[in-house]
């Protein structure tokens, strides 16, 4: 059955070779259904449904994305005998009469077959109910960095995709929750896509790897800030950010030298003015750069309306989730919460350099290669200082541009530079400096290159702003 924690990983692995075969693909699912489909919601599901032909890969959507029951017959017709059988062994589907009927869904995401509960039905989901591929869980895939590495760890798995994209470049991966419903649908996925160097382990955060040290840590566990505990996908259950405050203080204790952590989290704080004091508070001390993304920010109305949107229909029960949320809020003296992702690597030495930034959740991208130039920056940055970057060989990141904006008499009005990769980041410069820094290709210092005192000084402060943050690499 789908609740336990060590399913038929045979029966699983027919599957995936069954919808490999069908070709139960991404593209395949948008050349039918557009680009939306994959992402596909209950309501849209049924539109969804009425534009499939008949066809095996029609049936296999109809039944494992857009969890509607198909005919016994279609469905053996279309994934075979051993692939349809898994289903029902792995309790994916029910057999009613000559009709199954999907309990959970599988859908390709990231390369990848994940499984986990079909759609949600608010309030009416089961316990321990796992949710689907989430923004917030892209999020974490993309501040994720993919360097080769010995030993990685997913705390709070859930459907474990961030255990199984780890998979891909560390030898073994660790992956934890508390809720064994997520650990079954970790190892059957695994399984679909033939991966065989994870282990799931049940327990809370850490408790399982209790004096174990990893090179890669990731986690999405249930950050959000709220009175409730009904969802385990969603509420940490403890006061306040507490559960947040305890992954990032605990995640350093678990890297190995020179390990990294990607990890989002909530905060509070009194005052928008200053999101970030308590963040700053557990990040202090802990043998790591860090680099802090806040990917979103609202005061506590907004946050519970956001968080609530499915009561919209019932402003009654609306009105007093919001009443109970803002309120619970107000006795914790905290008027604005923050959500993004705290990145964390180990590093020797005295002096570690914390750096915050905003990135606008809809213009991130992958950063994998943004994350390692903005780690190497800071360590440089810690150990050296800022003025040793004019004697070192700087050069521009490959998807680094610069966007001229004119004047009404034709001249320049303003330069920006723009790194088209990861968060994204912008920055406006003086154009003496643009030419400067177009000059950086590796081969001369920085002092080499800015032959005016006056330039000189200016060049190393921006040089340090753009190293920081991933436009400039270190030769």
């Amino acid at each position: 059955m789908i609740w336990d924690p060590h399913p038929d990983v045979d029966a699983a692995g027919s599957l995936g070779t069954a919808l490999r075969a069908v070709g139960y693909t991404t593209d395949a699912i948008e050349e039918l259904l557009g680009e939306d489909g994959p992402s596909t919601d209950l309501a849209e599901s049924v539109v969804f449904e009425r534009r499939l032909p008949s066809s095996p890969l029609a049936t296999t959507i109809r039944l494992l994305l857009l969890e509607r029951p198909v005919r016994r017959g279609d469905a053996f017709s279309a994934l075979g005998d051993d692939g349809a059988r898994a289903l029902v062994v792995l309790g994916l589907v029910t057999e009613r009469a000559d009709v199954l009927v999907p309990r959970a869904r599988i859908v390709p995401v990231e390369g990848l077959l994940l499984t986990f509960d079909g759609f949600s039905r608010g309030e009416h989901d089961q316990p321990g109910w796992v949710s689907s591929f989430s923004p917030t869980a892209y999020w974490l895939a993309s501040v994720t960095p993919r360097r080769p590495v010995g030993r990685a760890l997913d705390i709070g798995t859930g459907n474990g995709a961030h255990a199984l994209l780890a998979a891909s470049h560390a030898e073994r991966v660790v992956a934890t929750d508390v809720n064994p419903r997520a650990l079954a649908f970790t190892a059957i996925s695994a399984a679909l896509n033939g991966i065989g160097n994870v282990e799931t382990r049940l327990g809370s955060l850490f408790e399982p790897v209790s004096g174990e040290t990893f090179d890669l840590i990731t986690c999405n566990a249930p950050y959000v800030v709220s009175p409730e505990s009904r969802w385990q996908y969603r509420d940490g259950g403890l006061p306040g950010d507490q559960l947040s405050e305890r992954v990032v203080r605990e995640s350093p204790r678990h890297l190995a030298p020179g390990g990294h952590a990607s990890v989002l989290v909530s905060w509070l704080a009194r005052s928008p003015d200053e999101p970030d004091e308590r963040l700053d508070e557990w990040l202090d001390g802990n043998d790591c750069d860090a680099w802090v993304l806040g990917l979103s920010g609202a005061d506590p109305l907004d946050h519970a309306a956001g968080w609530n949107e499915h009561l919209g229909i019932d402003p009654d029960a609306y009105g007093r989730t919001l009443d109970e949320w803002t309120g619970y809020f107000e006795a914790l003296d905290a008027h604005w919460i923050s959500e993004g992702a705290v990145l964390m690597r180990q590093r020797e030495g005295d002096h570690h350099i914390i750096r915050a930034d905003t990135v606008d959740e809809d213009d991130l991208e992958f950063a994998g290669d943004q994350i390692e130039r903005v780690f190497a920056g800071l360590a440089f940055l810690a150990e050296s200082g800022e003025d040793a970057l004019l004697h070192v060989r700087l050069r521009l990141a490959p998807d680094v541009r610069f966007v001229e904006e004119l004047d009404g008499d034709g001249g320049v009005r303003e330069i920006r530079i723009a790194l088209d990769e990861g968060t994204c980041p912008e920055l406006e410069i003086e154009p003496d400096l643009a030419d400067l820094l177009i000059a950086l290709d590796g081969r001369i210092t920085l002092d080499a290159a800015a032959a005016r005192p006056a330039l000189r000084r200016r060049a190393v402060s921006v040089c340090r702003e753009l190293l920081e943050q991933g436009f400039l690499d270190l030769v």
